[in-house]
């Protein structure tokens, strides 16, 4: 045998991997295209189309009787890439074993030999399922024979088929040709983390490349690793995410803090965060903080709650997030408890919608902290409440704001206001207006203009708008742990956005009253809070009205009317001597900078700066790292090694887009990057032995962040049933149609018909 095999003019392996780097599109050689009548008629088209197809290609790539391979799988590569060439797709068939267990015959098939199965199921009533088979019983095939040596020879090739090729636009959807690259499932990955499914995902990878036949998957494939990802998840859910948290808080970052609760069955059923940087955001910030609940955030239906509060931007920060089984006041109630625990301070003053299960939870664990009400919750109702056309057409509305959003009203100016416009159109009797009308105190600001409110109340609902925010990074089939990445994704672009406003802040911007005070004001405030103190000083040296002035034991008094605010009387007293200075419209009480009154008061006294008491630090640049007592650590990458890989790709991706750029558009240029990227590519393929499959699951554990564990600790939530993850309701319509009915299909694991299929069957195999 081994004398037959030497005198063989077989392939070296040597040449092998030259053979793999220079695969050419292949030359088809279909046999029908020598007979007599190359035209066929009706009667024999079928039997035509039918007959032998041999394939041409270099003799190099082709297998050969007698040609020798180390072992099967060398074999078996060769008999695959010989077969992506030609345009068609090998399999492993069967083999043969000797007495000591060890393979003495392997059969290479095409993937369309054997015959379509046939559904032999009894039961008719079942739907069955419109599908397709590749199988026509091809007979091309390559058995290896074993030498005695450990290696094989190619005992017998048929090299003809009973079917055509894949040829350039079908090329692309050959098994053979769709392999998902580890650069595929970093961008599925990243894609995911955005919000951005893998169907999208897999049109923005056709853009970047230019056409679908170079993409080097289907969408099916994209989705196919969106389901593993899942899969892979599984049952560890809870686990990772917690597991997550505990590496994080041991290494990355000593200042995280979670909490977490499970049921009598080890069921995650609360879940509590909050991050160093969000602590410290607090600590400045958090004097007025809004919640909200959101839905459809995750598989299980939990309740999603951001804590946010406003920065020194004017925009919505995030101190922390809980993650709730139900919307009921024991669940809010351990998210308020968990809240006092890390953060250790209560708060001054709690804005939410009108859910009665949170102002139970806030009452008895803040007691004594101010509740109040979201205007813009309440106000967006009441087209609802009392019909969109009246509120559009009547001038009810226009004559209500009037006394709702009026900062300055007192609590008798609001009642007899409400009441007269209530009683002039009718609506006394209305019970929901009565209901809005006792819980004035909670949501009308004429009775808590005195109060710091940081402008919180006054301006579009922050928890609706932050749910917005967030619902564009996540969706309702996320595991927990996808949830936690896609949220940290949103964080991430949050605290981006704050450090742009931060680099902006050292920009002088341009004074408009050439005033002193002015400038002294854009030294210390953020530009965004600059602006909204430069309008207050424009203010001042407009029209308001002087109509008296006094000096009594060095402290001026003015009574000034204000034509921008229906010419309300506002009363300013002003301290010579301490420069401490009080308005009757209450300003900087509610909001924490000084009005245009107090501004005139300076000015007409000669002082040229802002009196540093009220400079209120929440409004300065760089707040947050000037005046918390919080100590950030580095954070660091839980993983080095893969943290550096990453960079390392990032840094070659930039290079390679640097090349491409200097080139410039010049052919000569381009060509020597496409000759050198293949010398390299040849280099990288001679010296690796990984496989397109092997990282599979190592880049499923580097989207989570962890390996999953055999052993499960804390098992993923039950599935709620909360008002926003209820079922859809199926309208008359579609009733009178049966409904949407899902049907059932055969599994091929354990071959029964239900709702399953042999991935994710549970069966025994």
């Amino acid at each position: 045998m081994q004398s037959f095999m030497e005198n063989e003019e077989g392939i070296h392996l040597s040449d092998m991997s030259e053979i793999y780097l220079n695969l050419t599109p292949p030359l088809l050689y279909n046999s029908a295209e020598t007979s007599p009548n190359p035209t066929p008629t009706s009667d024999n088209l079928t039997h035509d189309l039918g007959d032998d197809w041999i394939p041409e290609c270099d003799i190099e790539k082709k297998p050969i009787v007698g040609q020798l391979f180390p072992d099967i799988d060398t074999a078996f590569n060769f008999y695959y890439h010989y077969g992506s060439t030609c345009g068609f797709v090998s399999r492993r068939s069967t083999e043969r074993k000797n007495k000591q267990n060890k393979i003495t015959r392997k059969y290479f098939v095409c993937s369309r030999a054997g015959l379509p199965e046939d559904d032999k199921s009894e039961d008719q009533s079942i739907k069955k399922r419109k599908t397709t088979s590749a199988k026509c019983d091809c007979p091309a095939k390559l058995i290896l024979a074993s030498n005695g040596n450990g290696g094989f020879y190619v005992k017998e090739f048929t090299e003809y088929h009973n079917h055509s090729f894949a040829g350039k636009g079908t090329m692309q959807f050959l098994r053979c040709s769709r392999s998902l690259t580890e650069f595929h499932k970093r961008f599925i990955i990243d894609a995911a983390k955005l919000n951005i499914g893998a169907t999208r995902a897999h049109a923005i990878f056709k853009s970047m490349i230019g056409s679908y036949e170079n993409v080097g998957a289907t969408v099916v494939d994209f989705k196919n690793f969106s389901r593993d990802i899942k899969e892979y998840i599984g049952k560890h859910d809870a686990d990772i995410l917690i597991q997550k948290f505990k590496d994080i808080q041991a290494s990355s970052d000593n200042n995280f803090r979670f909490e977490y609760k499970t049921d009598e069955n080890n069921h995650l059923t609360q879940l509590f965060w909050a991050d160093g940087v969000g602590r410290r955001n607090f600590e400045v910030f958090g004097d007025v903080i809004s919640f909200d609940a959101t839905y459809r955030t995750n598989k299980y239906g939990m309740v999603f709650i951001p804590f946010i509060g406003i920065d020194n931007h004017w925009k919505s920060v995030t101190f922390a997030a809980a993650l709730l089984e139900k919307e009921d006041a024991d669940n809010y109630k351990w998210a308020c408890e968990s809240f006092k625990k890390i953060f250790g301070s209560s708060v001054k003053c709690i804005v939410t919608d009108q859910d009665p299960a949170m102002k139970i939870a806030i009452e008895e664990c803040f007691p004594g902290v101010k509740h109040r009400l979201c205007m813009w919750h309440i106000m967006k109702k009441f087209p609802s409440k009392l019909g969109t056309l009246f509120c559009a057409e009547s001038p009810f509305m226009d004559k209500l704001n009037n006394f709702v959003w009026s900062d300055h009203s007192s609590t008798n100016e609001f009642e007899a206001g409400w009441n007269d416009v209530v009683s002039e159109f009718g609506l006394s009797d209305n019970t929901w207006l009565k209901e809005m009308y006792s819980l004035r105190s909670y949501w009308v600001p004429a009775f808590f203009n005195d109060e710091p409110m940081v402008g919180l109340i006054r301006t579009t609902s922050r928890s609706e708008s932050s749910n917005f925010y967030f619902n564009h990074f996540v969706q309702k089939g996320d595991t927990l742990s996808e949830f936690y990445l896609c949220f940290h994704s949103a964080i991430e672009k949050q605290r981006n956005n704050k450090g742009l406003l931060n680099h902006k802040d050292d920009l002088m911007p341009i004074p408009k009253n050439k005033k002193k005070i002015e400038k002294d004001a854009a030294e210390i405030y953020t530009k965004t809070m600059f602006y909204k103190i430069q309008e207050q000083i424009t203010a001042s040296c407009g029209d308001i009205v002087m109509e008296d002035m006094s000096v009594v034991d060095g402290v001026k008094s003015l009574k000034l009317k204000d034509p921008f605010l229906k010419n309300k009387i506002f009363e300013v007293n002003f301290n010579l001597s301490t420069h401490d200075i009080d308005c009757s419209c209450n300003l900087y009480t509610r909001v924490g900078y000084l009005c245009s009154h107090s501004f005139l008061c300076l000015s007409l006294s000669g002082i040229p700066f802002i009196p540093r008491q009220y400079v209120n630090n929440r409004w300065l640049k760089r707040a947050e790292e000037r005046f918390s007592t919080l100590v950030l650590s580095d954070v660091a990458e839980l993983n080095p090694e893969e943290d550096a890989k990453r960079k390392k790709t990032r840094d070659c991706w930039f290079e390679f887009q640097g090349c491409i750029s200097d080139a410039s558009g010049d052919i000569e240029h381009i060509d020597f990057i496409h000759k050198s990227l293949n010398v390299v590519r040849k280099h990288i393929k001679n010296s690796s032995n990984l496989g397109d499959s092997a990282p599979k699951h190592n880049s499923i554990g580097d989207f989570i962040g962890l390996q999953v564990v055999d052993e499960v600790t804390i098992l993923p939530p039950n599935q709620s049933n909360n008002k926003g993850c209820r079922k859809r309701i199926i309208g008359a319509a579609e009733k009178s149609l049966g409904g949407k009915k899902r049907h059932k299909r055969k599994c091929r694991k354990c071959n029964e018909f239900a709702f399953h299929d042999s991935r994710n069957c549970t069966g025994d195999s």
